[in-house]
């Protein structure tokens, strides 16, 4: 069992759930020597931590035992939209769409080239914190009666109520809102969630659009708003209006 403990650094703060002593060598090594403050902890703890302490990232092992890895994706998930990374072995791991399903925005690689890593973690967690940074266009979009605030990251159903997106969800539908109607190819979509950079497989873009689907969606299984385009990727096929 894993003590929880608190590696000195500045910046960005990552909550790590790592039990390969390799692994968690490699990531604390790579995360403090580019000035990141990193807690290694168990998932019982990491849960009870994230409920008290704010973090800019979790990452969770895929190799812990899957279910433990999965039920644990779900939790975080269910009590927060913080960027959710998983380490797994290979783009082709079973574990990847799983992750995804359960809740996770990305991958990054156990063993891997560090640039490559350090990038992925840095593009999902400025994408998830963008609502301080006011880069973007944050006028709001509305179509249909459900409201997307870039600004503020949220989305509003037509009755009002929030759902609540992962980073690559809200990303996924911002990029098709901000285009309706056009044709956006799964590598566009990749370019837009800014995971495409430590190279995943484009089947994520398809795990994220049928999470999306599942909550903004009347009939998931027949889509009105987000469709699918035969060898071309995927449309948001309403009209959009900017406030």
């Amino acid at each position: 069992m894993l003590r929880d403990k608190r590696i000195a650094g500045r910046s960005k703060v990552v909550l790590a759930v790592i039990d390969d002593e390799e692994t968690r060598l490699r990531f604390a090594s790579l995360l403090i020597g580019h000035g990141y403050d990193i807690h290694l902890t168990n998932v019982t703890l990491a849960l009870r931590i994230l409920k008290v302490r704010r973090f800019d990232l979790v990452l969770v092992e895929g190799r812990t035992s899957s279910t433990e890895c999965l039920r644990f994706c779900r939790q975080v998930r269910a009590m927060s939209d913080i960027a959710l990374i998983l380490i797994v072995d290979s783009h082709d791991d079973s574990i990847v769409v799983e992750g995804l399903n359960a809740g996770a925005d990305a991958y990054v690689l156990r063993v891997g080239e560090d640039d490559a890593t350090l990038a992925r973690l840095r593009s999902v967690m400025r994408r998830t914190g963008l609502a301080a940074g006011g880069v973007d266009d944050a006028r709001i979009l509305v179509f249909d009666g459900w409201r997307i605030d870039p600004g503020k990251r949220t989305l509003h159903a037509p009755d009002g109520q929030e759902r609540t997106l992962t980073a690559g969800e809200f990303d996924i539908l911002l990029a098709l809102a901000r285009n309706p109607g056009r044709v956006l190819s799964r590598e566009q979509l990749l370019d837009a969630t800014r995971f495409g950079l430590a190279g995943p497989s484009e089947r994520s873009v398809d795990v994220h659009v049928r999470r999306l689907r599942q909550k903004i969606e009347p009939a998931p299984d027949d889509p009105i708003y987000v469709k699918t385009v035969r060898l071309g990727g995927y449309l948001l096929a309403h009209i959009v209006k900017i406030e």
